[in-house]
Formats: structure tokens, sequence, C-alpha cells
């Protein structure tokens, strides 16, 4: 560990000018949260002027998908702000507390990420044939791709931002306790969560799982490697999967994604989620431990 720390070369001086009063705090989650919900009115406005209708539920995919991800975009230019002229903390700072942003983890944990999340699938369609629908369109598939290339990073960077680089560091500094950052802002990070419809169609006790495991593995690669490169490069892989590759009726934001699963088991599915994870962990420790000369 200490040779590790070495290597991150935290400037003690700079670390020692940030600001973590946790009225700093208040006021920084206040301001992400007013105008994320104020962002989203004004685009659930415009929306409503191409769809003729209130029911956010009704509307097309690829409208769903801009009224769903844009006020990420608000809230993340805000959560910058506050964080480098409130807290007084650089943004590189911010996003690595190593030397530079280090972009092989960001991309071999999506490499990973994805590559099992595959396996997968592939494993579960064999087990369960025809399950899994092929439903390629191109014209509806093409928009919806370069939509979700363009706004899904602004959403998965806004939610890392948040939760691993803001909340968890917050909590962890606050109480003292680095555990109970990662656990608090997992659970509040499965909360945000909570108003899904998949949520509501499959049940609390097997989707909320999901999305607090997901946000503690988040959260533990975020500590564990001094950055959010490894969280970022997770999560973006995950959700541009689920929204690209394969899907499932009820999904929180429907897709015209290439397979569709007919017969969705979010119990089956959550125990996949727990045994990628585990691998996911310890082969990003494998490479981790072979790249850095440990």
């Amino acid at each position: 560990m200490e040779i590790l720390d070495k290597k991150i070369g935290i400037n003690e001086e700079k670390t020692n000018q940030e600001k973590h009063e946790f009225w700093r705090y208040c006021v920084t989650v206040i301001l992400v949260v007013l105008f994320m919900v104020v962002t989203q009115i004004i685009i659930f406005g415009i929306a409503y002027l191409f769809e003729g209708n209130l029911d956010i539920l009704s509307y097309q995919p690829l409208t769903l998908l801009w009224v769903s991800m844009l006020p990420f975009g608000a809230a993340l230019i805000i959560l910058l702000l506050c964080v480098r002229f409130l807290h007084h903390i650089s943004l590189k700072e911010f996003f690595t507390r190593k030397e530079n942003f280090q972009w092989k983890y960001f991309f071999v944990s999506s490499f990973l990420w994805v590559s099992l999340a595959i396996l997968s699938d592939l494993i579960l369609s064999i087990l369960q044939p025809g399950n899994y629908v092929f439903s390629f369109d191109f014209k509806t598939f093409l928009p919806f791709l370069i939509s979700s290339i363009i706004l899904i990073p602004i959403q998965i960077t806004a939610e890392e931002s948040f939760f691993r680089g803001y909340l968890q560091v917050g909590f962890s500094k606050l109480t003292h306790k680095w555990w109970l950052g990662i656990t608090i802002q997992a659970v509040l990070f499965g909360l945000l969560h909570g108003a899904n419809t998949e949520v509501s169609i499959y049940g609390i006790l097997t989707t909320m799982p999901f999305y607090i495991g997901i946000g503690l593995l988040l959260g533990l690669v975020t500590k564990k490697y001094f950055g959010l490169e490894t969280a970022l490069g997770l999560h973006l892989a995950n959700n541009l999967y689920a929204s690209l590759i394969v899907t499932f009726s009820g999904s929180s934001i429907p897709s015209p994604a290439l397979f569709i699963i007919k017969n969705y088991q979010p119990v089956l599915s959550l125990l996949l989620f727990f045994i990628t994870a585990v691998i996911y962990y310890f082969s990003l420790q494998w490479f981790h431990s072979k790249t850095s000369g440990n």
C-alpha cells in the first residue's frame, strides 16, 4: 500500500486547501437537485410539444432517452462548479488522485464488464432456448445508437461524479470511516433508482439489491484505485450494453436493443450479477497487480 501511495502522487498542499465543511455539502446537494429538477421540467415541456401529451411512459424510446438523460448534464455542470469554487478542489484531483487520469483503467474496466455481460447472456440463451429474441430494426436502432453514445456518457459521468466522487468522499471525511462513505452512497444510489419501472414490476426485493450492489462495487473500485476511472468504465459499459445490446420488458428506458428477453427472471439476473461482480473485481485486481509491478 505504501508503494501505491507513492505512485498516486498526491499533492499534500493542495489537499490541505480543500474545504469539506458540512454546510458546503448541503449547499452543493441542494443546488444540484434544484438545477436538475428545473432542467427536467424545461425538457419535459419541450417533449410535450413533440409528443402531444403528458404521459411520459407513452413517449417514443428516443424521446424518453433525451428527456431522461439531459438533466444529468445540468447536474454535472453545477456539481463541478461547486467542487471547484465552493470546495476548492481542482477538477483533476476530483476525478483522480493519481498523477494523471488513467485511461487504461477506464477501458480495461469497460472491456471486462462487457465481456462478462456477453458471457452471461450467452450462457442464459443456451439454457433458455428462444428466450432471447433478435429484434434489430435499422431505422429505429441507428438514431437511438447515436443518441445513446452522446447522452449516456453524460449520465454516467454525472452519477459517478455525484455518488462516488462527491458523496462517498464527503461521507467518508465527515464520518472518518471510508466504509461508511461507500455504504451510504450505495444506499442513496439505490434509492435514486427506486422510481424505475422495473422496481414496481419485478419487486423491490429483487431489483434494489442490484442497484445497491452495483453502487457498492463502484464505490469499492473508486476507493481501491484512487479515482473514478474504473467506475466510469464499468458504469458506461453497463448502461450502453443494457440500452443497445440486451433489454427486457419493463426496463426503465425502453430501447430498440439488438436482443429482447421475453421472460425476464429478476432472481436469476441478480444471482448472475453477484457472480459477475466477484469475477470482475478479482480480474481487475489481477490486471492491476500485473501492470503496477506489485
